[in-house]
């Protein structure tokens, strides 16, 4: 040591610039041929990482002795050159879950413990055994370049680790320094798939590293660094993070506390639950951000099944408490929940709760109901519950007072089950109270407000309603409702100001478009609630206040503005396109307005939501170099574009790589890759993407994570190919990775292969599948059943386990047991796909799921209680409004005797409801009639408040019926219109309406045609005609949503044509506002159609075209009409097509590639793996035993990666 201190420092001065030169290349020699040896040998990191993982565990104060015992330890015991190596490849073996010596399997149960990845910046580790104990093995898995130090410490491997305990800074600080500065010539060769911007992007962090003396900067600069430096340098700086926040704990500050619990995560994941010990913090916040680490990571302090949730735990977890997975809290000791429910500490961990699961906090809710409390003591401290109160699955019998205490706590509640309990509560108080006045009344009721019926909302003096306006107008009223609310409130006024409006709130929706059409309107515009009151508003309420109002629309209103409106409009550049709600014909037609043909890349950043009127031909005008740069732009808006405009965006990007690169996917690097949008990689050509290097995996993988399939036909040969490249990936690299949405393309057969917990692990993951290929749901079924037993003994963990996979068999379905869980489930379910697109999508394009026997299911789950003789299902009680109100648009599931047996009181409560059901059948519409006749007398009888109300059920009247009513206003039709009356009743409405208005064809405007919606399809031909253009004109996008005969359907396609000119010259914006009109066009006009607007013709046109005009289209034609129209073509119009235009249909659909180029594979080997031959003359039964485990064994390894 003394000698080594009297060196003096290297002094390269004193040689000359030749031998400098030559130094620095035999420098650069010898550490590419050391990075090159260690390649080749990773067996040699693998033992320097046990070694270090040892040092971690056992912390030696000595650290050469330690390092001496180990090294002896391994000579003693044999251990050494090939035996090392062996062992080496036995540990690997164990940890992937290989057969161990007993011809078992080993350590596959850890692969499956794991819990989800933080989405916050750490993609770079995954939650594996291997990655977490091994993080710079995990980061070098992943084609990541490791640092190599290049100080004297390369000499001297164990003053590395005594430096790493000792002054962790200094060694991080040689790893960095061990990254040549930018300006250091020449630059070292790249690695492989890395790019030049890579490397320049690592020396400037390199730099920026060197010039931080502090720890926080120093972090900061990782977390803003590429992932391939960012993951060694954190895995390095993780136990000196550590070490500060146990020694500093209660000094340290929030902010900080956050930058080192990320830097150390890597640390954390690794450490064993024994030697955890939690650090001295004195802060509630510091703790509560060292839980959200827990609560967002793969980190697990505490071994599953561990009963770690006592009293004092749960208070310290507080609010996080919502975020706890529902087996740890199955698993709380009754004792220490009850004891925590009775502490101070439990009110404020459930108040105003976000974003808690319904199964868990239902599960709570049962468990403090069941086991901490009697019936009557619960109630009385339900103000304790907080957000649980929402859980509550009926109202017990409260007396007044305390009905209202809960109704105030559950009127945030927005869960569909609580709807019944606000019901009963509101009937409590409405028997109970005697002594309120109305006012009071209905501002008590709060949200719950609505449970009231069309019969008592009507008996409210406008008095009344205008005290409680503040409180009505917040509430979520039906149309119905809102229209009997606005007549009472204007019974004594025919206008209404724009003051008043604007107070109306919720309520707008009954205000009749006649008195909107004449509302002055100067003290409207610039209003902050204007936005919100017109998002509740009709399209037809919406037009009517579109006359004065084209500036300073809010985006609600604003899509209601014609094309024609919009030319007049000063728009000029696409900043005034900016922050507003266009619709896509609207952003196509103002951007060939303002850009014409051919977009910039600024101008495409600033579109917002006119990106939709981007077309393939601005797409194609891109230049070579822009490309790539056009794609990752078009995908930060990925949520708005539509199919046709991903896939024409991923074929430019596609052929300009090709151009800039010959074979630029057969040799493509990670780096490349992965600035590919995963929208658009789908997209690559089957065979391109079977040819992808087994080098570009980690990037592959990693975009298939999260990956949209929905843009891909169901049944695309590309989903095979992805699904199989996905795989393949995950059997020939060490990366942890999941295949996301493509594990629902694996066959039933392959997965049937699996052990019984890893094949319950992945069924359960597929829960949430939204498409499994036609030919595996039936196998699925039979493997869940035979997983999981006959579906009427599934249990509740068992059935929401499975998720969307209980819907695979409906006669599955009906056997699952009558239990209460069951209802809320199946509630839950339903409630999901609620906001989903009402209209079918084209089968090519749809989800796998049947929800008709589910809604079947749960229609008798919730009757079950007046239902007896269940065997029969023969129901001998009466419906009731609560039934009625809790099926909403279930009750088209009663059968014409029940509706014979309903009350006339509870059918005068219950219409508006019933009346929104649009598929009654016959049977059940003829006994609705029969009701509506014995309610009111006579169809003659019927005003027209009734009518609205009546809705749907009025396609029970018969033509003579329906022209007799007296139907004068256009809200009235715009109700009418949501129905599916045929074209008979069609026409007898129009007459109606013709008749008591006294309008004509020629006199109706622009509201008047949006407003008589499909029964504009009850004018005569020779009435079209007459129709005024310049009105026709602005409403042609409400004319053409109606489906009208053929004949009809011409005239208003000759009325088109005199208005926007020939078939030929129309524009996209133009042939998208049309709608169903396009299908009126003759073979010889469709055929003149310009190949580029057919991808703008609404998709519920193309089926009702002929079939001989159909066929008139060309190839190119056919081609652009693009995924969503093409995959809307019928059988018949299929059939009348030659070879050609059926094989261009099918690739404007997305299946250019015949199923069979890309076979998907039937048998229990693993995609990407060829299956063991057979040995000649046949095998012994020990081989052909190895084999099956050998595939088992690598299925037990490829399940791990996906889970």
């Amino acid at each position: 040591m003394a000698e080594r201190n009297t060196l003096e420092k290297l002094d390269f001065g004193a040689l000359s610039s030749e031998q400098q030169e030559k130094l620095r290349q035999f420098k650069i020699k010898t550490r590419i041929a050391n990075e090159k040896y260690l390649r080749s040998h990773p067996e040699v990191e693998m033992l320097l990482s046990d070694f270090l993982r040892d040092v971690f565990l056992k912390r030696p104060s000595d650290i050469r002795e330690f390092a001496a015992e180990s090294g002896g330890e391994a000579q003693s015991s044999g251990v050494g050159g090939v035996q090392s190596l062996v062992l080496y490849n036995e540990r690997r073996k164990h940890l992937a879950g290989e057969e161990g010596p007993d011809g078992g399997f080993q350590g596959g149960g850890r692969l499956l413990s794991s819990r989800p990845v933080d989405s916050r910046g750490d993609a770079e580790y995954d939650n594996s055994p291997d990655a977490g104990t091994y993080p710079m093995s995990a980061c070098s898995s992943k084609g990541y370049q490791m640092p190599v130090i290049n100080s004297t410490m390369n000499s001297s491997y164990t003053k590395m680790q005594t430096l790493m305990m000792e002054n962790p800074a200094s060694l991080f600080m040689e790893l960095v320094s061990s990254i040549p500065p930018p300006s250091s010539p020449p630059q070292p060769k790249l690695r492989p798939n890395e790019t030049t911007e890579e490397q320049s992007l690592a020396w400037n962090i390199t730099e920026k590293m060197r010039n931080c003396t502090k720890m926080d900067h120093m972090i900061e600069i990782m977390r803003n660094t590429s992932v391939g430096p960012r993951c060694f340098m954190r895995a390095f700086v993780a136990p000196l993070s550590w070490i500060t926040i146990m020694q500093n704990g209660t000094d340290i500050n929030h902010e900080d506390l956050t930058q080192l619990l990320w830097a150390a995560k890597p640390l954390l994941e690794t450490m064993p639950p024994s030697t955890f010990v939690l650090p001295p913090f004195s802060q509630t916040c510091h703790l509560a951000e060292m839980m959200k680490m827990f609560a967002t990571s793969a980190v697990q302090m505490c071994p599953p099944r561990m009963l770690w949730l006592k009293t004092k735990m749960l208070s310290m977890m507080g609010p996080f408490l919502s975020q706890l997975p529902l087996d740890e809290v199955k698993t709380i000791p009754k004792e220490e929940l009850c004891e925590f429910f009775r502490s101070p500490d439990f009110p404020p961990s459930f108040q105003n709760v976000q974003g808690m699961l319904p199964t868990l906090g239902r599960t709570i809710f049962q468990r403090l109901k069941q086991e901490c409390s009697s019936s009557d003591n619960f109630t009385q401290n339900m103000d304790r519950l907080g957000s649980l109160v929402c859980f509550f699955d009926g109202a017990p019998a409260l007396n007044l007072t305390l009905s209202r205490k809960m109704l105030s706590q559950i009127d945030v509640c927005n869960n569909s089950e609580i709807e019944k309990v606000k019901r009963q509560l509101v009937e409590n108080i409405l028997e109970s109270d005697n002594g309120s006045s109305a006012p009071e009344m209905l501002q008590s009721l709060g949200s719950a407000v609505i449970t009231l019926p069309l019969s008592k909302l009507s008996r409210f003096t406008p008095e009344d309603l205008n005290s409680s306006l503040n409180s009505l107008s917040q509430a979520k009223w039906s149309p119905a409702q809102a229209t009997t609310l606005i007549k009472k409130l204007l019974e004594t006024t025919e206008t209404i100001s724009s003051e008043k409006l604007l107070s109306l709130g919720s309520m707008v929706r009954g205000v009749d478009s006649s008195l909107l059409k004449n509302l002055k309107t100067a003290n409207l515009l610039g209003k902050d609630n204007l936005k919100s009151i017109s998002e509740k508003m009709s399209s037809l309420q919406k037009t009517a206040l579109l006359d004065a109002l084209v500036k300073g629309l809010p985006d609600s209103l604003l899509s209601s503005l014609s094309l024609a409106t919009l030319e007049k409009a000063n728009l000029s550049s696409v900043e005034q396109l900016q922050s507003r709600g266009w619709t896509r014909a609207q952003s196509t037609f103002l951007l060939k307005k303002i850009v014409g043909n051919k977009i910039s890349l600024g101008d495409l950043r600033k579109l917002d939501q006119a990106v939709q009127g981007v077309t393939c031909e601005m797409i194609e005008k891109f230049n070579r170099t822009e490309t790539l740069e056009m794609a990752q732009t078009l995908n930060r808006s990925c949520i708005l574009l539509s199919r046709i405009q991903i896939r024409c965006a991923a074929q430019k990007l596609f052929a300009s790589l090709e151009e800039q690169r010959a074979g630029y996917f057969s040799n493509i690097k990670n780096a490349e890759l992965q600035a590919i949008p995963a929208l658009m990689l789908i997209h690559l050509p089957v065979e391109k993407l079977q040819n992808l290097s087994d080098a570009v995996c980690p990037a592959f993988l990693e975009k298939m994570k999260e990956v949209n399939l929905s843009s891909l036909p169901n049944s695309s040969p590309a989903r095979s190919a992805l699904t199989k490249r996905a795989v393949a990936c995950l059997v020939r690299t060490a990366n942890r990775s999941s295949l996301g949405p493509l594990l629902c393309e694996l066959d039933p057969a392959w997965i049937s292969s699996l052990s019984a917990g890893v094949r319950n692990a992945t069924l359960q993951a597929m829960a949430s599948c939204q498409f499994i290929q036609p030919e595996n749901r039936e196998p699925l079924f039979k493997l869940i059943t035979a997983s999981y037993g006959d579906p009427a003994h599934w249990s509740e963990e068992d059935t929401r386990g499975l998720g969307l996979l209980v819907l695979l068999n409906d006669t599955a379905v009906e056997r699952l047991p009558a239990k209460s869980w069951l209802k809320s489930y199946l509630s839950e379910l339903l409630d999901s796909f609620s906001s989903q697109q009402l209209l079918p999508a084209p089968k090519e394009f749809r989800p796998w799921f049947d929800l008709s026997a589910l809604k079947r299911k749960l229609f008798e789950l919730k009757t079950s209680t007046a239902v007896l003789n269940r065997r029969k299902r023969e129901v001998v009680t009466t419906l009731t409004l609560a039934n009625i109100e809790d099926l909403k648009l279930g009750n088209v599931y009663w059968t014409p005797a029940q509706f014979s047996r309903m009350p006339v009181q509870v059918f005068l409560d219950a219409v508006p409801t019933l009346g929104e059901i649009k598929n009654f059948g016959t049977e059940q519409l003829a006994a609705l009639r029969n009701k509506t006749l014995e309610a009111w007398g006579g169809v003659s009888m019927l005003n027209e408040s009734h009518i609205s109300n009546l809705g749907c059920i009025c396609q029970s009247f018969s033509a003579e019926e329906l022209g007799n009513l007296s139907i004068a206003s256009l809200d009235t039709l715009e109700i009418l219109a949501t129905c599916n009356f045929n074209q008979t009743l069609r026409t007898a409405i129009w007459q109606a309406f013709q008749k008591v208005t006294g309008i004509s064809a020629a006199g109706l405007g622009a509201l008047e045609m949006v407003g008589v919606g499909q029964f504009i399809c009850g004018l005569q031909p020779a009435q079209i005609a007459q129709l005024n253009s310049l009105n026709f004109k602005e409403a042609a996008e409400a004319v053409g949503r109606a489906s009208c005969p053929l004949n009809i359907t011409e005239s208003l396609k000759d009325k088109a044509v005199s208005v926007f000119g020939k078939p030929e010259s129309w524009s996209e914006a133009q042939v998208s506002i049309m709608g169903n009109i396009i299908s009126g066009l003759s073979s010889v006009e469709l055929g003149r159609l310009n190949s580029s607007v057919l991808p703008f013709i609404q998709p519920s046109a193309i089926p009702l075209i002929p079939s001989d005009r159909f066929s008139a289209l060309s190839v190119n034609q056919l081609k652009a009409l693009g995924p969503d129209n093409a995959a809307m073509v019928t059988g018949g119009q299929r059939a009348g097509l030659r070879v050609d235009q059926r094989a261009a249909l099918d690739e404007a659909v997305g299946l250019k590639s015949a199923r069979a180029d890309v076979p998907i594979s039937n048998s229990n080997t693993t995609p990407g793996i060829s299956p063991p031959q057979p040995l000649k003359g046949g095998a012994a039964v020990e081989s052909m035993a190895g084999h099956v485990l050998l595939i088992q064994a690598i299925v037990l390894v490829l399940l791990g990666y996906i889970l």
